[in-house]
Protein backbone atom coordinates (compact mmCIF):
# COMPACT_ATOMS: atom_id res chain seq x y z
CA UNK A 1 0.00 0.00 0.00
CA UNK A 2 1.44 3.78 -0.91
CA UNK A 3 1.91 5.86 1.88
CA UNK A 4 -0.87 8.82 1.79
CA UNK A 5 0.03 10.41 4.68
CA UNK A 6 2.83 12.36 3.53
CA UNK A 7 1.32 15.59 1.71
CA UNK A 8 2.12 19.13 3.24
CA UNK A 9 -1.14 20.02 4.97
CA UNK A 10 -0.36 17.10 7.39
CA UNK A 11 3.04 17.34 8.09
CA UNK A 12 3.06 20.50 8.45
CA UNK A 13 0.14 20.68 11.13
CA UNK A 14 1.78 17.97 12.45
CA UNK A 15 4.75 19.69 13.08
CA UNK A 16 3.02 22.11 14.44
CA UNK A 17 1.42 20.23 17.23
CA UNK A 18 4.34 17.92 18.22
CA UNK A 19 6.87 20.59 17.80
CA UNK A 20 4.75 23.11 20.84
CA UNK A 21 7.13 22.12 23.57
CA UNK A 22 5.93 22.93 26.91
CA UNK A 23 7.04 21.02 30.53
CA UNK A 24 3.78 21.26 31.67
CA UNK A 25 1.69 19.21 28.28
CA UNK A 26 4.93 16.82 28.20
CA UNK A 27 3.84 15.91 31.83
CA UNK A 28 0.22 16.11 31.18
CA UNK A 29 0.33 14.29 28.20
CA UNK A 30 2.59 11.70 28.99
CA UNK A 31 0.02 10.66 31.49
CA UNK A 32 -2.98 11.46 30.12
CA UNK A 33 -2.56 9.31 26.89
CA UNK A 34 -2.89 6.11 29.27
CA UNK A 35 -6.62 7.26 29.58
CA UNK A 36 -7.17 6.78 25.67
CA UNK A 37 -6.64 2.88 25.89
CA UNK A 38 -8.99 -0.01 25.97
CA UNK A 39 -8.51 -0.53 29.82
CA UNK A 40 -10.93 2.28 30.51
CA UNK A 41 -14.16 0.64 29.04
CA UNK A 42 -13.76 -1.76 31.52
CA UNK A 43 -14.40 0.67 34.51
CA UNK A 44 -16.52 3.00 31.92
CA UNK A 45 -18.95 -0.29 30.91
CA UNK A 46 -19.40 -0.70 34.71
CA UNK A 47 -20.72 2.49 34.87
CA UNK A 48 -23.05 2.17 32.35
CA UNK A 49 -24.69 -1.29 33.67
CA UNK A 50 -24.96 0.59 36.66
CA UNK A 51 -26.87 3.99 35.59
CA UNK A 52 -27.86 3.12 32.34
CA UNK A 53 -28.26 -0.66 31.80
CA UNK A 54 -30.93 -0.13 28.92
CA UNK A 55 -28.13 0.96 26.66
CA UNK A 56 -25.46 -1.72 27.56
CA UNK A 57 -25.74 -3.37 24.48
CA UNK A 58 -25.59 0.25 22.23
CA UNK A 59 -22.16 0.57 24.19
CA UNK A 60 -20.86 -3.13 23.31
CA UNK A 61 -21.89 -2.67 19.77
CA UNK A 62 -20.47 0.80 19.35
CA UNK A 63 -17.31 -0.20 20.85
CA UNK A 64 -16.75 -3.34 18.82
CA UNK A 65 -17.86 -1.64 15.77
CA UNK A 66 -14.90 0.92 16.69
CA UNK A 67 -12.19 -2.27 17.66
CA UNK A 68 -13.35 -3.65 14.29
CA UNK A 69 -13.02 -0.84 12.00
CA UNK A 70 -9.67 0.52 13.11
CA UNK A 71 -8.17 -2.97 12.93
CA UNK A 72 -9.70 -3.32 9.50
CA UNK A 73 -8.36 -0.08 8.10
CA UNK A 74 -4.89 -0.14 9.89
CA UNK A 75 -4.38 -3.69 8.62
CA UNK A 76 -5.38 -2.68 4.77
CA UNK A 77 -3.96 0.81 4.83
CA UNK A 78 -0.64 -0.09 6.19
CA UNK A 79 0.72 3.73 7.21
CA UNK A 80 3.71 3.98 9.08
CA UNK A 81 3.94 6.50 12.38
CA UNK A 82 4.80 9.69 12.22
CA UNK A 83 8.77 9.09 13.12
CA UNK A 84 8.73 6.60 10.49
CA UNK A 85 8.51 8.93 7.86
CA UNK A 86 10.11 12.46 9.24
CA UNK A 87 12.84 13.51 10.81
CA UNK A 88 12.87 15.38 14.19
CA UNK A 89 9.72 13.84 15.55
CA UNK A 90 9.32 14.31 19.66
CA UNK A 91 8.02 10.79 21.22
CA UNK A 92 6.40 10.31 24.44
CA UNK A 93 5.28 7.17 24.33
CA UNK A 94 6.44 3.20 22.99
CA UNK A 95 4.69 3.13 19.75
CA UNK A 96 3.66 -0.50 17.79
CA UNK A 97 1.61 -1.46 14.61
CA UNK A 98 -0.06 0.62 11.68
CA UNK A 99 -0.64 4.91 12.14
CA UNK A 100 -4.29 5.27 10.49
CA UNK A 101 -6.41 5.51 11.76
CA UNK A 102 -5.62 6.29 15.45
CA UNK A 103 -7.59 4.02 17.84
CA UNK A 104 -7.67 6.42 20.52
CA UNK A 105 -9.14 8.60 19.27
CA UNK A 106 -11.75 6.29 17.71
CA UNK A 107 -12.56 5.12 20.73
CA UNK A 108 -12.87 8.59 22.85
CA UNK A 109 -15.20 9.95 19.99
CA UNK A 110 -17.31 6.80 20.00
CA UNK A 111 -17.24 7.42 23.73
CA UNK A 112 -18.25 11.26 23.20
CA UNK A 113 -21.00 10.29 20.89
CA UNK A 114 -22.51 7.50 22.99
CA UNK A 115 -22.47 9.76 26.18
CA UNK A 116 -23.86 12.70 24.36
CA UNK A 117 -26.77 10.42 23.53
CA UNK A 118 -27.10 9.58 26.99
CA UNK A 119 -27.04 13.15 28.82
CA UNK A 120 -25.83 16.14 26.77
CA UNK A 121 -23.59 17.12 30.01
CA UNK A 122 -21.72 14.51 30.18
CA UNK A 123 -21.77 13.77 26.45
CA UNK A 124 -19.60 17.75 26.87
CA UNK A 125 -17.56 16.28 29.36
CA UNK A 126 -16.34 13.27 26.97
CA UNK A 127 -16.58 16.01 23.78
CA UNK A 128 -13.33 17.53 25.75
CA UNK A 129 -12.06 13.96 26.35
CA UNK A 130 -12.09 12.94 22.83
CA UNK A 131 -10.28 16.00 21.60
CA UNK A 132 -7.58 16.17 24.64
CA UNK A 133 -7.01 12.46 23.22
CA UNK A 134 -6.90 13.25 19.46
CA UNK A 135 -4.74 16.19 20.10
CA UNK A 136 -2.58 14.40 22.57
CA UNK A 137 -1.77 11.74 20.01
CA UNK A 138 -0.41 14.03 17.76
CA UNK A 139 1.03 15.57 20.10
CA UNK A 140 3.51 12.59 21.73
CA UNK A 141 4.16 12.11 18.23
CA UNK A 142 2.00 8.63 18.06
CA UNK A 143 -0.12 10.24 14.62
CA UNK A 144 -0.94 12.41 12.16
CA UNK A 145 -3.88 14.64 11.99
CA UNK A 146 -5.38 12.44 9.14
CA UNK A 147 -5.58 9.76 12.00
CA UNK A 148 -6.45 11.69 14.31
CA UNK A 149 -9.46 13.18 12.26
CA UNK A 150 -9.90 9.50 10.79
CA UNK A 151 -10.40 8.25 14.08
CA UNK A 152 -12.48 10.73 15.09
CA UNK A 153 -14.93 9.52 11.98
CA UNK A 154 -14.77 5.95 12.96
CA UNK A 155 -15.52 6.81 16.47
CA UNK A 156 -18.37 8.45 15.78
CA UNK A 157 -19.66 6.49 12.80
CA UNK A 158 -19.58 3.19 14.29
CA UNK A 159 -22.02 4.44 17.33
CA UNK A 160 -24.61 5.77 14.39
CA UNK A 161 -24.47 2.65 12.84
CA UNK A 162 -24.53 0.87 16.30
CA UNK A 163 -27.61 3.06 17.23
CA UNK A 164 -29.35 2.04 13.61
CA UNK A 165 -28.48 -1.76 14.18
CA UNK A 166 -29.66 -1.49 18.04
CA UNK A 167 -33.45 0.77 17.05
CA UNK A 168 -33.70 -1.80 14.02
CA UNK A 169 -33.76 -5.01 15.57
CA UNK A 170 -35.40 -3.31 19.01
CA UNK A 171 -38.57 -1.95 17.31
CA UNK A 172 -38.52 1.68 19.72
CA UNK A 173 -35.46 2.34 21.60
Amino acid sequence: MPIFEDFPINVKLFYLINHSRNELLDLFFSKFYLLGKGWVLLPIFVCVLTFARRKSWLFVYTMLLSTVLVHTLKFLSKQPRPASLLEDVYLIEPLYHNSFPSGDTAMAFALFAFFLHLDKRIGSLFLVYALLIGYGRIYVGAHFPLDVFAGAMVGITSFLVALHLVKKNAGSY
